[in-house]
């Protein structure tokens, strides 16, 4: 399965004692270092976007082991995202060919990934899938939660992949050991509303729970066609969770009137702008371009047209579609551009203003660092953009704490110290310490709001570009034709 890979590069330190011997236990056993790291890293998760969202959280058991599934569109944070969710520690499975090496295989059980062998491993790997499915199997009897990306590669599409069967194998063996008692299948919905830039919305959607024993007394007789049954029955359900859009032909028209109609659907529907809303209006626009779709005729041709046209303008224009149909309005970018003049305004004339402001900086540098730009140039595959953009910021942040605590301690406050002189060294450290963990939590916001300010300020320049207004114009006539 594509999962994780980008966990071999050193996502988590190979460091520690406890490390060379986590082969000695299950992988579900408790780890003292694992969970010492897990709260930092689900942190450094909430952390790395400017919203999470979680619905349905209760649908997972809290007293027994399951099976959660999810779709899977980037190469580690779907995973991080989990982790972040679900209440106890997960065990995840990932394709084997990143566990050839020793201290990354150390590693990655560590963090509790058990390696999956398909046929580019070597046919004579495959027989080595018995053990995995086995302590697969004794993860969930116990009462552990085993995560499968049930299309067992990623997508960087919103659109779900077709389900591979090795996770209803798992399944159907670990109900048969248990017997009458109930185990589950948990479907799960992961959107981005952005794969590769930091500080975007993470919606997490958890499904009603699938029971597998329906489906065992096939299992017995014909494993391959209860697996089919119970692929037919979990994929529907994943659909339901996430932002699917089932056009292959006509994709990139999809996604994009999914953005530039969102804010005149969550007006007629009197919706709430919050990160939850606009994730439910995409999956709505997206069943309604694919209804009309199947329909056909003349309608969606035109549809079609009009937004190829829609796209073509706003790029000439050098605007992105979900930009150009969410202009602030007037007042509220005024009202934003005085805050932001407030604040320039106070740097200037009021000295410890700044001084405080630039403290704040000192402490948390990391996200004005365009690390985006490195990622894009260096990693190739864009699914795991996201991912190495994560991984640089955590690391660089930790080690950047530590050693800024560790200077502001040592030196009393360094330049900043006559600001409050009756404060020792170890006041200083735990001020800097502690003060990158609040304005991290701080920084999705902030940097969003900076953002969209910039992006407004962009489009009342270009009010005059012909493109721009053509782009418009036709917008508002899709809007016409919404029908939802």
């Amino acid at each position: 399965m594509h999962l994780l890979t980008t966990a071999a590069d050193g996502l988590f330190p190979l460091s520690f004692s406890g490390l060379q011997n986590v082969n000695a236990m299950a992988i579900q056993d408790y780890n003292f270092f694992y969970w010492f790291l897990r709260p930092l890293v689900e942190f450094g998760t909430i952390c790395h976007y400017n919203r999470v969202v979680v619905k349905g959280k209760e649908n997972l058991p809290r007293d027994k082991g399951y099976i959660l599934a999810p779709n899977h569109q980037q190469g580690l944070m779907e995973p991080l995202a989990v982790l972040a969710t679900v209440h106890r520690a997960p065990v995840f499975l990932a394709r084997a060919d990143i566990f050839k090496q020793p201290a990354v295989a150390a590693a990655l059980t560590f963090l509790k990934i058990l390696p999956v062998y398909r046929i580019r491993d070597g046919k004579e790997s495959l027989s080595k899938n018995t053990e995995i499915f086995e302590k697969s199997k004794q993860v969930v009897l116990d009462e552990h939660p085993l995560c499968l990306m049930a299309e067992g590669r990623h997508n960087n599409r919103h659109q779900l992949l077709p389900l591979v069967k090795g996770m209803f194998r798992i399944a159907g063996d670990t109900q048969n050991s248990m017997g009458e008692e109930p185990m589950y299948i948990i479907p799960c919905g992961i959107d981005f509303d952005d794969y590769e830039r930091p500080f975007h919305n993470l919606c997490v959607n958890i499904g009603k729970p699938i029971p597998v024993q329906p489906f065992m007394e096939t299992f017995r007789e014909n494993e391959p066609l209860a697996l089919n049954q119970m692929r037919q029955t979990l994929a529907p359900a994943m659909m339901d969770l996430m932002h699917d859009i089932r056009s292959s032909q006509h994709y990139d028209e999809a996604l994009a009137l999914c953005h530039s109609l969102n804010t005149y659907v969550r007006r007629q529907q009197r919706l709430c702008n919050n990160s939850w809303n606009r994730f439910k209006v995409r999956q709505s626009i997206a069943h309604w371009f694919d209804a009309l779709e199947q329909q056909g005729g003349e309608a969606f041709e035109r549809l079609v047209e009009r937004t190829n046209k829609y796209i073509g303008d706003c790029e000439k224009a050098g605007v992105r579609p979900e930009v150009e149909a969410t202009q602030w309005n007037p007042l509220v970018l005024l009202l934003s551009t005085l805050a932001l003049a407030a604040v320039v305004a106070s740097c200037v004339v009021c000295k410890p203003f700044l001084r405080v402001l630039l403290f704040c900086i000192a402490c948390n540098p990391i996200p004005l660092l365009p690390t985006h730009w490195i990622v894009n140039r260096k990693v190739a595959d864009t699914q795991f953009h996201s991912s190495f953009n994560f991984g640089i910021r955590f690391f660089l942040s930790i080690f950047y704490v530590i050693v800024f605590s560790i200077v502001m301690g040592c030196t009393h406050g360094g330049c900043w110290g006559d600001m409050l002189p009756g404060m020792g060294g170890f006041g200083w450290w735990l001020v800097a310490f502690d003060l990158p963990f609040l304005l991290a939590y701080l920084n999705g916001p902030i940097h969003t709001w900076l953002r969209r300010l910039w992006e407004n300020w962009r489009l009342v320049f270009k009010l005059g570009n012909p493109s721009l207004k053509e782009a418009r114009r036709i917008r508002k006539d899709i809007e016409s034709s919404w029908q939802g």
